[in-house]
């Protein structure tokens, strides 16, 4: 019963910071390329996991979406969103004097950036079945951010900005025109292995608490 209401909580929260973060309701239309950025596909499938959290019966459905691999991968996902923003796109926006690095600007973007993220931990923390996690599933999870990755090279490939941004790279540290392959390969590196810390992080984490 905890799970169900957690995910019910956390996908109505999640609904209206992703709604809000989507300008529908200022502007009557989604924004143009709002699902070619990691925050928005990563709060879209923690959206429809904690939907199917929150209304799946029992059976072998929902037997999978609580596995403690499923469980972990999806909190990893989330997370990891988080991080990114607060600890490098926020200093990165502060340098270049950008509106929302102040703590998020408004409501949508704490959402999507902070409580989503937060209680998707918690959520995972508290009711997250913890068994058969191991080194080896932190490996695997490293296919997240390398999908993503070649998704973002390779839709900038065709040279059409991302909606009304101007930008054909989502974040800065995959400016692959700015950056070169040198540059770019080593920041991907460096978050791979950030990204594989976590996970082991995590791991760790739920051998404890398991």
């Amino acid at each position: 019963m905890g799970l169900r209401l957690s995910a019910a909580g956390i996908f109505l929260l999640g609904a209206l910071g992703l709604l809000l973060h989507s300008t529908l309701p200022q502007t009557g239309h989604i924004r143009a390329g709002m699902f070619c950025f990691y925050t928005n596909l990563s709060n879209l499938a923690v959206l429809l996991y904690e939907l199917a959290l929150a209304i799946v019966p029992a059976g072998g459905v929902r037997r999978l979406l609580t596995g403690s691999t499923v469980a972990l991968a999806m909190t990893l996902c989330i997370y990891v969103t988080h991080l990114v923003y607060h600890f490098v796109l926020v200093p990165d926006a502060r340098r270049r004097g950008q509106k929302f690095a102040d703590f998020g600007g408004n409501f949508g973007n704490l959402c999507v950036h902070y409580f989503t993220p937060l209680l998707s931990v918690m959520q995972w923390l508290l009711f997250a079945p913890k068994e058969n996690l191991s080194i080896l599933c932190a490996v695997w999870w490293l296919i997240l951010p390398l999908s993503y990755t070649v998704f973002a090279l390779l839709r900038a490939s065709g040279g059409k900005p991302i909606g009304h941004t101007g930008l054909l790279y989502p974040y800065p540290f995959m400016d692959l025109q700015h950056l070169g392959w040198g540059k770019l390969l080593r920041n991907a590196a460096v978050l791979l292995v950030l990204f594989f810390r976590l996970a082991c992080v995590l791991v760790g984490l739920g051998f404890l608490v398991g």
